[in-house]
């Protein structure tokens, strides 16, 4: 630092005249010197910065890191027991599913081979024929005139939406005419009585002399109003056995709905003959017979079923008509088989129509409980002919209270339910709708 300063001063002295001129009398201020306390400060901060240079850095601790721990399954550790169970049901009901689906395609297969030899089905008319191969079904519901020949070649339908336990089996065996009438009666009972029908025609189609399958047919045309064609029916199931008592008893009720009461009378004792422990026919014989005016055969039928079952409501019925066609009628003893079937049943049809009609026509002061009884059939009616009926019950209620309006709408209904071939089946709903219609 000296160094420079000395040479500066050498090269940089100005002219102390000038100096003079330019200030006048004042001196120009110069710059100190560094004194040699400064000069030895800067040397020694110079040696320290030289030493800490030179010096080897000093060792620092090394930096360990801690690694995280792996998601690592614990060894002998499964799945959860509920976990396992759950998997085994997913399993076997897969298995079960595919089991299932491979076992119908076999048997739709196998079908339809059987059914047409390979052959294209016959289309519709206005509809393509296609190759694609269906399941077997069965034929529709013939018209009572056609003949067996049409109902063989009748074009196929499509299966009924009313399952059942045998539909399966019918796919595999459609020719099983076992399964074909039980499926049929199955049908009867779920009020499936198209379908009912068309299993009946095609087993009767397999065996032209079975009369099972006439039985079958008659019955669900009776629940159709196909009545004329029920009662050929069972007429043919009569011709190839004629120690069978359903079909007589068929009759019967065809004859008892339409007032035919003499000649129902004559079918339900055919059927008691046929059957001595039918105490169902022996209820109805004496129903037909209290109502036909035979008031010694009423009571005798009456007696014989009560003395085969007193827990069916329809034999404590027979007995209370039995009693009020009895001279003098034991109107106390009827009310009292009426309300014992009312507790064994109380909201079957005969016992609310039974009931309904005894207190209209023998219990007036309790008129208005047989109109309430009326309207409870009607909403327990199963069918057609089961809702015409309560109609038709309801209505002469209405016609004892002089309600001719009410009458006639409720009459006129149960006559459109019940016409066929412009014919009311359904006895003295006429009789009862002309009464309405009076002025």
């Amino acid at each position: 630092m000296g160094l420079l300063d000395d040479k500066r001063s050498a090269q940089q002295q100005p002219d102390e005249d000038l100096w003079e001129g330019l200030f006048g009398e004042e001196e120009l201020e110069k710059p100190s010197e560094p004194t040699e306390a400064a000069s030895g400060d800067k040397k020694e901060r110079r040696r320290k910065h030289q030493k800490r240079e030179k010096a080897p850095p000093k060792d620092k601790p090394p930096v360990v890191k801690i690694q995280k721990p792996k998601r690592t399954r614990v060894k002998g550790k499964g799945l959860a027991p509920g976990q396992l169970l759950i998997l085994l049901l997913l399993g076997i009901s897969i298995v079960v599913a595919y089991l299932v689906l491979v076992s119908m395609i076999r048997g739709t297969l196998s079908a339809n081979h059987s059914a047409n030899g390979g052959a294209v089905p016959t289309s519709l008319p206005g509809v393509e024929a296609t190759t694609q191969t269906t399941p077997r079904q069965m034929p529709p519901p013939p018209t009572p005139t056609r003949s067996l020949a049409a109902i063989a070649t009748a074009t196929q339908i499509p299966r009924p939406m009313v399952p059942t336990r045998f539909d399966q089996n019918i796919i595999i065996n459609p020719d099983d005419i076992q399964l074909r009438l039980q499926r049929g009666a199955e049908y009867l009972s779920l009020g499936a009585y198209a379908e009912a029908l068309a299993d009946f025609e095609y087993a009767q189609t397999l065996d032209e002399r079975n009369p099972e399958t006439y039985i079958g047919i008659g019955r669900a045309n009776y629940y159709l109003l196909e009545w004329p064609a029920a009662e050929n029916a069972f007429l043919s199931a009569i011709s190839f056995n004629e120690n069978l008592p359903e079909p007589y008893f068929g009759i019967g009720m065809l004859y008892y709905l339409q007032g035919r009461f003499q000649e129902a009378a004559k079918e339900f004792d055919r059927a008691a003959e046929k059957n001595p422990e039918f105490a169902e026919a022996e209820a109805w014989l004496a129903i037909a017979a209290a109502r036909s005016g035979d008031s010694e055969e009423a009571m005798a039928a009456a007696s014989r079923a009560l003395s085969l079952t007193q827990e069916s409501p329809i034999v404590h019925i027979a007995r209370s008509w039995a009693y009020r066609v009895q001279n003098p009628p034991n109107i106390d003893g009827a009310q009292g088989d009426l309300l014992y079937a009312q507790k064994l049943a109380p909201y079957h049809l005969e016992v609310l129509i039974a009931m309904a009609q005894f207190y209209t026509d023998d219990r007036p002061e309790r008129i208005v409980e047989a109109e309430q009884l009326g309207y409870y059939a009607i909403q327990w009616a199963k069918n057609d002919l089961e809702r015409a009926r309560a109609l038709q019950a309801l209505g002469h209620t209405y016609l004892a209270q002089n309600r001719k309006g009410d009458a006639k709408k409720v009459l006129t209904e149960a006559a459109e339910l019940t016409t066929y071939e412009g014919q009311v089946l359904l006895g003295g709903v006429v009789e009862e709708l002309n009464r309405a219609l009076e002025p």
